[in-house]
């Protein structure tokens, strides 16, 4: 971790218990028979919003990634503890986001020219497969495939543990059925509720810099 990085963090570490208390909170709202005066709901969605907004402009600047960015931008999910923030790169106009699910924490990105992930060499394959490292890989698909699709190729759709083998086997589907993998989906790096802010911060900087990296080479190779 370099100096700006450990910098942030001794920085933001005093603001940890307080971030601790508000986000048990704000899971209240969601997995607790309490009822919370609207007043204090708004209270602490505003409090949530500020602390997912920090936590992302520090993965960001951890990361060591030169950009402008624009946002912050909050969309709330329909899913419990669903709340994302997106910072927009200006360099590839690409929404980067960071929030809470029904599952846990997540960072992520749409795959960018994703036509042209048949163009990329295996440093880009590399960096896909560290992300592993850092916290749970998840490839959400933009298109689910028809059930005659999935009947004439049984073999073909069978469930794999490999995220990197998913993202190939839908580029090489899409190029057949359509003759490019455009859109295909959107690459989420998760982690559970009860992952530390540190730790939170220090593998969300790690994974950010890889996303971006994944999408920078397929902006790169599209534009």
């Amino acid at each position: 971790m370099n100096r700006k990085a450990e910098k942030i963090l001794k920085d933001l570490y005093p603001k940890f218990p307080e971030w601790s208390r508000d986000f048990r909170e704000f899971l209240g709202l969601f997995y607790q028979d309490i009822w919370f005066p609207e007043a204090d709901e708004q209270k602490i969605w505003e409090s949530i919003e500020n602390i997912y907004a920090t936590v992302l402009e520090s993965i960001i600047s951890m990361s060591g990634i030169n950009d402008r960015w624009e946002g912050p931008e909050f969309i709330p999910l329909a899913v419990k503890a669903g709340l994302e923030v997106h910072y927009r790169s200006a360099k590839m106009e690409c929404p980067f986001s960071f929030g809470t699910d029904e599952q846990g924490f997540f960072l992520s990105a749409d795959l960018l020219y994703s036509e042209m992930i048949r163009k990329m060499d295996d440093n880009f394959w590399y960096q896909v497969a560290e992300l592993t490292r850092f916290g749970k890989l998840d490839l959400w698909e933009h298109r689910a495939w028809p059930e005659s699709q999935v009947r004439k190729e049984p073999w073909f759709h069978r469930k794999s543990g490999s995220r990197i083998f998913q993202i190939i086997r839908s580029s090489v589907t899409l190029e057949k059925e359509d003759g490019a993998a455009e859109g295909l989906g959107m690459l989420i790096i998760r982690w559970k509720y009860d992952t530390s802010w540190e730790k939170l911060l220090e593998s969300g900087s790690a994974s950010f810099h890889n996303l971006y990296r994944i999408n920078e080479a397929l902006w790169e190779k599209g534009r």
